[in-house]
């Protein structure tokens, strides 16, 4: 008797071919007759694509198996907006995006916190799919298995739902406050795993300096992009987030950061926002969000918002001598946004460092 797919998989390739292109997959179970079952790919605004291989069934009694593969531009790939896989025959359909490898991050202690013994640390995973996963913790290349606390947040827009997950290590300051001392935290998941480390500085940290860049000149109708820079900070590990009108930019936004740059013994980073023409022109105002382990204990973060259409009253301009101008800037109180999540998960991040203070490490996909 024919038969609907009974599951369907999908994950992508997290190196690209030498020639630039990413292979994203669908594996659909379960279905027959053999010949019975065709697949669909769609990008992330629902259009059908064609560019995509079908390899016959294989596998016996009405239990067949079906892999399709299809291969993207680099350039084109942003796991912020997933392709998806639809598997279907007559007597039915499965559709499912493809498997979102996570944004990892790591904080690292401050200064206060170890002068009061105690050294925490916290690996934040962002925007993965599906939800199954685990966290390791290494100390100097050995696992740590105690004093970890977890915790989980969806967020889901349309038929998209991605996660995140926190995991908290702490540790003694005399443990971390070694020469070369060093911790990793590991975050396993089906659609590639992804680690991050922190090494310990062991001398005096420096303030960054953020400054925030308008969009280059562009055609009406196009999308935006805003640049936030941040200057000569040490050492290396920061967090670098946006918001829009005070709330944490999440699925239909797209942004990267830079690994940090150094110049002598200091670090920088770029740190880009992708937005539609429509909403820069309606005056919502974004913010670059900065955490470092330098910055003052009571304010937390470093912030600069952007916008359109912002007052000049009371406003601060950054020009930097850049080549194109730049849309005056608002010089924002530092301690007001660290009351706000940078993610879902980031609430629950937040209120930890109002007591312990960190900084974050950042680990790419690509």
């Amino acid at each position: 008797q024919p038969s609907a797919p009974k599951s369907i998989f999908a994950m992508s390739q997290c190196t690209s071919d030498s020639d630039g292109f990413l292979t994203i997959g669908c594996l659909a179970r379960g279905f027959s007759p053999a010949d019975s079952l065709t697949f669909k790919w769609k990008d992330f605004a629902t259009n059908e694509l064609s560019d995509f291989v079908q390899y016959p069934a294989f596998g016996r009694d009405g239990d067949y198996t079906k892999i399709s593969h299809l291969r993207v531009r680099k350039s084109d790939w942003d796991p912020q907006k997933p392709y998806t896989c639809e598997a279907s025959n007559s007597k039915g359909s499965k559709n499912i995006p493809v498997d979102q490898r996570a944004d990892v991050y790591l904080t690292v202690p401050t200064k206060m916190e170890l002068d009061n013994g105690t050294a925490t640390f916290m690996c934040l995973a962002q925007r993965f799919s599906p939800k199954t996963y685990a966290f390791k913790w290494f100390q100097d290349g050995k696992e740590v298995t105690d004093a970890i606390d977890k915790y989980d947040k969806s967020e889901k827009k349309g038929s998209v739902t991605k996660y995140s997950a926190t995991s908290i290590l702490q540790i003694s300051a005399d443990k971390w406050k070694q020469p070369n001392s060093k911790v990793k935290c590991e975050f396993v998941h089906k659609a590639g795993n992804e680690d991050v480390e922190a090494e310990y500085a062991g001398k005096n940290p420096k303030k960054p300096t953020v400054f925030i860049l308008a969009p280059p000149e562009h055609k009406p109708g196009e999308p935006m992009t805003l640049t936030c820079y941040v200057k000569d900070f040490y050492p290396k590990e920061v967090f670098v987030s946006w918001l829009a009108d005070d709330e944490p930019v999440t699925l239909g936004y797209s942004y990267n950061t830079s690994l940090p740059i150094q110049n002598d013994k200091y670090f920088s980073v770029y740190s880009q926002l992708t937005v539609d023409y429509s909403e820069w022109k309606s005056g919502t105002v974004f913010s670059c969000v900065v955490y470092h382990e330098s910055i003052d204990e009571k304010m937390r973060v470093l912030t600069r918002s952007i916008a359109d259409n912002i007052d000049k009253a009371g406003v601060i301009n950054l020009s930097m001598n850049t080549p194109h101008p730049l849309y005056d800037t608002i010089d924002t109180d530092d301690s007001g946004i660290a009351n706000t999540a940078v993610t879902f998960v980031f609430l629950f991040l937040i209120t930890l460092l109002y007591s312990i203070g960190a900084t974050f490490v950042k680990v790419y996909n690509f």
